[in-house]
């Protein structure tokens, strides 16, 4: 390792190839649940105003996807301790994907929690809160954004090797991180 470190990082066509096999996952832990609970007759059960309903939907969705990045600011600030002004924004235009990107070097479980983040509140909580209330767009609201955090899943694989005091930076343009420290 030199005095700069080494990168883990994942492609973009990989990190798109995880959220691709999240579907079938998404399918088994939400999906097949709410269909066993609520029976096959309450799937696609839409209110008198279904086109609202969508837009709502979408607006929420989108809403989703700037807040999956917040929480990775969060994460970085509260979890791994990191300034706030440490934190930038931005958008990988070829891969379309939003982010949120850290300067400061912060532990690798701090990084871990902060990629898990979305995954888990944007993604895993509504899925269930809309298995356990029978709502249906809640609960694919939360299998999307459990599938949209599919490039944080792809980055969790590629440092699960990694102790957890080791210390890394988020790469500047890449999907994944530098590994600028270990213990």
């Amino acid at each position: 390792m030199d005095e700069h470190g080494y990168d883990v990082t994942v492609s973009m066509g990989k990190a798109n190839a995880i959220a691709l096999a999240m579907i079938p996952v998404a399918f088994a832990l939400f999906y097949l649940p709410y269909r066993l609970i609520w029976g096959p007759d309450s799937l696609w059960q839409f209110s008198a105003r279904p086109f609202l309903d969508f837009l709502l939907f979408m607006a929420a969705f989108a809403a989703g996807i700037v807040a999956h990045e917040g929480l990775h600011a969060l994460g970085f600030i509260w979890i791994g301790k990191a300034p706030r002004s440490s934190i930038r924004f931005g958008i990988l235009w070829r891969g379309l994907a939003p982010y949120a990107h850290c300067r400061a070097a912060v532990t690798a479980t701090a990084y871990r929690w902060t990629l898990a983040l979305p995954g888990l509140v944007l993604g895993v909580l509504p899925a269930i809160l809309g298995i356990a209330l029978g709502n249906w767009w809640l609960m694919v609201y939360g299998a999307l954004m459990f599938m949209a955090a599919g490039g944080d899943t792809a980055v969790l694989l590629a440092i699960r090797s990694l102790p957890g005091k080791t210390m890394v930076k988020d790469h500047p343009s890449k999907v994944g991180c530098t590994v600028i420290g270990e213990q």
